[in-house]
């Protein structure tokens, strides 16, 4: 067993049956060997052994080996509780040592350590005499903590602090293998009955290796979280100082190479130097980070590049400059030149920054746009070939999710089948808790078969025109053309909803609020109305679509009935809605306003139309019985001799977006998109 203080398995009290006396009990017996030390021989008839128990895989044993398993175990037992017993006395001694000394020295920090805005002095002992093979700054290196936040330790809502766990007997992690072809199915038949959720709970947990270094009491304010600790075995070590060699990283694995990637958590202020020693030390060419600065009014993870490209940040002996920084919908590139300078000269990489802005701690983010960013990700090309460093916070959640999307995606392109289990399990041999919840595990499923369905199909603003007129050009049938091969693609990637889905929508009270039998909203997608009076529910047949950006969002619903109006004008009141689009006539029964200057009034506020010259746009005012009064755009298309199955034309489609974009970057929120038939039109 580990030791229930420091995690570490030691050899004098032995491992878990079943596995070798080494430094980390992690090593099974050989076949035809079982118990203690794999010290027994199996003597079954035909077949292998339990390596725990020595029982016969065929239920045949030969006779004088019976008795063998059961006496083994009793002295070893016997042996093991002295050993405990001697063991747990070391342990309290150790603990009633002073502690006075725990932190590092903070009065002389000022002249150390340069961070943000700070200029460069001349000092040359500012640096230390490092050579090409990064051995960096063999002096005690101190900070300054003006504000004390690097002395509180986090706590990880799904870790406990006296968790520690035994490596299970191996299980047979084949039967996880997942062929390509049938990855979709796969993922709808553990959707059911919680599957995700029970596959994932059969991962070991907790910390199952030794982690002394992590835990020692002059580390301990490097680290982020209170139980979050890197294994002694995998853990990054930080060459050139034998006294500070310490940062919370862990190699991390491939199918293909060993230490392939860096997990790490989120740098602190005092472990800023550290992180950029180990990136240098390392050879890393790409930094991923997958956490925000600050989440939930909680800091996640200090800046460790500069404000902006004109002002450099200087940690010690390195130099940050960021020369190019680019910002998407939902991730930000940068890249960083870093510097760093000894004694005779000055060496210089380039670091690619991808940063992905939109993954809640804890959660997960839309598989697509995760998908999108991984792309960018692996498109960069650099010229360092050292492991890729992956971060969030406390280095496990996200950052595993994303490890081991890349590594299950080159995996199976090779071998034609992924085993997400399988690879699970792998990391979390060198980190503990790798992919963090069973949503981030679902989410490794998802982000694949996307990767292996959907060819990378995002094309530059400049390329655009040409590509399209590509084409155009192209004398193919047209069910063969592009437009109709991936527009199919996406029909087979269409999940499919039970019934179940749809409790809200097919209650009695609410079937006649729904203008077609076949077209519900999803009781996980639909907005909920508040401010409904006393005959109405909080039911409107309505979805929320998220837009392309993080603050766009959309409201897409039918046309309203005449007894649905009054929960039309809900929605838009209760979720702040000031831009409604019209791509469809209005049910004639079910009017938004009853003309200029007249008033169309409800149980808790009325509408009245401000303008009727420009139909196109109009201007009304939404009144509350708390005299509130809101003003919301409503924008209609032309008036045109088709039918609500003809796609608009282009130029109208452009004039309309337009208008559109420019009163919503004034007024922000929901986008109300109403259709007849919203699954075409919208």
């Amino acid at each position: 067993m580990c030791d229930k203080i420091d995690g570490l398995c030691k050899n004098t009290t032995g491992c878990e049956p079943g596995y070798l006396y080494e430094d980390y009990c992690n090593k099974t017996c050989d076949v035809g060997y079982f118990g203690n030390n794999c010290t027994e021989n199996c003597n079954c008839l035909t077949g292998t052994c339990n390596k725990l128990t020595g029982t016969c895989s065929d239920g045949l044993q030969n006779e004088e080996s019976s008795n063998a398993g059961a006496i083994g175990g009793g002295v070893a037992a016997v042996i093991i509780i002295g050993l405990i017993v001697v063991a747990a006395f070391i342990i309290y001694k150790r603990r009633l040592i002073s502690t006075k000394d725990r932190y590092v020295d903070r009065t002389k920090s000022s002249d150390n350590t340069i961070l943000g805005r700070q200029k460069v002095t001349s000092n040359e002992n500012e640096y230390a005499n490092v050579n090409i093979a990064a051995t960096i700054d063999e002096e005690d290196v101190t900070f300054t903590l003006k504000d004390g936040e690097d002395l509180e330790f986090q706590i990880d809502d799904n870790v406990n602090e006296t968790e520690y766990y035994n490596v299970n007997s191996e299980q047979d992690v084949s039967k996880y293998n997942i062929l390509i072809e049938d990855l979709k199915e796969a993922i709808n038949e553990k959707q059911k009955d919680e599957g995700f959720k029970k596959e994932y709970e059969m991962l070991p947990r907790g910390l199952v290796y030794a982690h002394v270094e992590g835990s020692k009491e002059e580390n301990k304010v490097k680290n982020r979280f209170l139980a979050t600790w890197p294994y002694d075995h995998s853990r990054v070590i930080l060459k050139g100082n034998n006294k500070n060699d310490y940062i919370n990283a862990s190699y991390i694995d491939n199918y293909e190479n060993k230490k392939s990637y860096i997990a790490a958590q989120g740098p602190k202020k005092v472990t800023l130097r550290d992180f950029w020693h180990m990136n240098w030390q390392e050879n890393v060419g790409k930094i991923v980070m997958v956490t925000q600065l600050i989440e939930n009014q909680k800091k996640k993870c200090e800046q460790y590049w500069p404000e902006s490209v004109s002002e450099p940040l200087v940690v010690n002996n390195f130099k940050v400059t960021m020369t190019e920084e680019r910002k998407y919908t939902f991730y930000v590139y940068r890249l960083l030149t870093v510097s760093l300078k000894n004694a005779t000269n000055v060496q210089e990489r380039k670091i690619h920054h991808f940063h992905f802005i939109q993954w809640p701690d804890h959660g997960v983010p839309d598989s697509i746009k995760l998908v999108d960013f991984y792309r960018k990700v692996k498109s960069e090309k650099c010229n360092q070939n050292g492991p890729m460093v992956v971060h969030c916070s406390a280095g496990v959640g996200r950052t595993g999710t994303f490890i081991a999307i890349d590594a299950l995606n080159q995996h199976g392109q090779k071998v034609g089948f992924v085993n997400v289990m399988e690879y699970i399990e792998m990391m979390r041999k060198d980190r503990m808790n790798m992919v963090q919840t069973y949503e981030q595990y679902e989410t490794v499923f998802k982000a694949l078969l996307e990767l292996f369905t959907v060819p990378k199909t995002s094309i530059p603003k400049n390329d655009f025109c040409q590509y399209i007129s590509d084409q155009e050009k192209k004398t193919i049938p047209r069910n063969q053309k592009l437009y109709k091969v991936e527009f199919q693609r996406l029909e087979t990637l269409r999940p499919l909803y039970p019934p179940s889905a749809f409790t809200e929508a097919t209650l009695k009270e609410n079937i006649s609020k729904n203008s077609a039998k076949k077209i519900l909203a999803h009781d996980r997608y639909r907005p909920y109305l508040m401010s409904y009076g006393k005959t109405r529910n909080d039911y409107i047949n309505a979805v929320i679509i998220p837009g392309y950006a993080d603050n766009s969002k959309f409201l897409v619903t039918q046309c309203p009935l005449e007894g649905t109006v009054v929960d039309f004008w809900t929605m838009v009141y209760d979720h702040d809605s000031k831009v409604v689009i019209l791509l469809d006539q209005l049910n004639k029964t079910g009017q938004l306003w009853s003309g200029k200057n007249e008033v169309l009034e409800f149980e808790h506020f009325s509408i009245l139309q401000e303008n009727a010259s420009n139909t196109e746009e109009l201007q009304l005012t939404l009144h509350t019985k708390k005299k509130e009064q809101r003003k919301i755009t409503v924008f209609t298309v032309p008036k045109l001799n088709v039918t609500s199955d003809t796609m608009l034309p282009p130029n109208i489609i452009l004039d309309l977006l337009k208008k559109v974009k420019d009163c919503w970057e004034e007024h922000k929120g929901y986008i109300t998109v109403v259709s007849r038939y919203v699954i075409k039109n919208v």
